[in-house]
């Protein structure tokens, strides 16, 4: 479906690991298969990387429920926001399925999305995957979710930004941000008033940035209001043009998987919400 362009959808870097997603879409099950040299470069030439791949799926009928876009199709819209608030996606739980861009990591914690491609039975892999972080499942207000990079955005240790339009079903998660004295930063409006041609993406992809280091930030250049807010924290930004780009796949963070960094792993919520 996508090719290559978005590594971020297909790549989940913790620690010294890249891990390949079992991604959910039929049409999406060979694209890791595009990574497959440089994960071999990588492998080669460092004796500490652990390469690592999540059981591919079957993605047989049975993975999905029959019929959900018809039955979604045929809803109007306050029967189409209950089957959301329900978290009923297309999705069944026949076999492990995510997406690595459904996952947003914080040093020892890692949050995950339930979505219309990551299920119940992928989130109980990852925990299993990673014993040594604690993996938190969080939903949000949206009508069809799938991918989390335009509604739970880490800058630094300490500050996140998030979505307005999507409030968190998860309010514990917000509690735990509370709780460890992050501050929350709540994104303005693109300047998109509807989708690039043939992008399918959200029009939130102002949120879809790159960050650099905890005072460096590429943000696509014609995102204005999106620039201004993240200098008001003392944030660089680089802008760079890219819209002409996310038909392919998505804006600046879909399009980069970082895979070197400095530093050692970080405990950034020391203060736990029971049962999170």
């Amino acid at each position: 479906m996508l090719g290559c362009m978005p590594p971020r959808d297909v790549l989940l870097t913790v620690g010294n690991e890249i891990l390949e997603a079992t991604m959910s879409h039929r049409s999406r099950w060979f694209e890791y298969l595009a990574y497959r040299p440089v994960l071999e470069k990588y492998y080669a030439e460092d004796p500490n990387f652990r390469w690592e791949a999540a059981p591919k799926p079957r993605l047989s009928d049975r993975t999905y429920k029959k019929d959900w876009h018809k039955i979604w199709n045929g809803l109007g819209d306050a029967e189409r926001s209950q089957k959301a608030d329900a978290g009923d996606w297309i999705v069944a739980e026949i076999e492990p399925l995510f997406d690595a861009a459904d996952v947003v990591r914080c040093g020892k914690d890692i949050f995950v999305q339930y979505s219309m491609v990551t299920n119940d039975a992928g989130i109980r892999w990852l925990r299993q995957h990673f014993p040594n972080h604690r993996v938190h499942k969080v939903r949000y207000k949206e009508m069809q979710p799938w991918h989390m990079d335009t509604t739970l955005v880490p800058l630094r240790p300490g500050l996140v930004v998030c979505n307005p339009a999507r409030p968190t079903l998860t309010l514990k998660v917000m509690e735990l941000l509370e709780k460890n004295n992050w501050e929350i930063s709540w994104a303005p409006k693109s300047v998109l008033t509807e989708k690039r041609p043939l992008c399918y993406c959200s029009i939130w992809l102002n949120m879809n940035f790159l960050v650099i280091d905890p005072n460096t930030v590429c943000v696509e250049a014609s995102e204005t209001p999106m620039i201004k807010a993240l200098e008001k924290h003392g944030i660089e930004v680089v802008p760079v043009p890219f819209y002409d780009v996310v038909m392919f796949g998505g804006c600046l963070h879909c399009a980069t998987a970082d895979v070197y960094r400095t530093g050692k792993l970080e405990d950034y919520f020391p203060k736990q919400v029971e049962a999170f």
